[in-house]
């Protein structure tokens, strides 16, 4: 089976009729309306393939009706789960952008030595939080912005930290 991508999370109903606010991890989210299934995935990891009813905006809010939802108390269920893809059925990338799947496990380097090692992530305000298990073993949180990160290399599995300060 081809790898799953978490590319965005369900958020609370919309409106009467079962539909869910989505909310997309990147700025393109048009491949939302081409899915015909989803598979959502709870927090304590057990996974639901749902029908996609119907997708669409309203202004810059992504909404999903999926089968079997059909009131905002059901919907409600779904509140946080997270939205998972396949590889192929997510969104094209431009240049110099990484999917957050393919960053955890990379070795965070300062001056070509390793500093840590990205296990996890999660939203930020800002930006995209990169959880890092530090040399020491202790746990930071590691904006993904261009002033704590560097240099980008999935196939060396390797990310620059600019800002060695940060796991201190």
């Amino acid at each position: 089976m081809e790898e799953l991508l978490w590319t965005a999370t369900v958020k609370s109903p919309f409106g009467i009729s079962g539909e869910v606010k989505i909310h997309p991890h990147n700025e393109e989210c048009s491949y939302l309306g081409k899915l015909k299934e989803v598979i959502l995935r709870a927090k304590d990891g057990t996974e639901q393939t749902l029908a996609v009813e119907s997708f669409r905006m309203l202004g810059s809010q992504a909404l999903m009706k999926f089968s079997g939802f059909d009131s905002p108390e059901t919907a409600r269920a779904l509140n946080g789960q997270h939205l998972m893809v396949q590889r192929s059925k997510a969104a094209p990338l431009k240049k110099g952008q990484y999917y957050v799947a393919d960053l955890i496990g990379c070795d965070l380097v300062h001056d070509n030595k390793k500093v840590g090692t990205v296990v996890s992530s999660m939203d930020g305000a800002q930006a995209v939080l990169l959880e890092v298990e530090a040399l020491d073993q202790k746990l930071y949180m590691v904006p993904y912005l261009k002033e704590f990160i560097g240099q980008v290399n999935v196939q060396d599995r390797t990310i620059e930290l600019k800002a060695p300060w940060i796991l201190s």
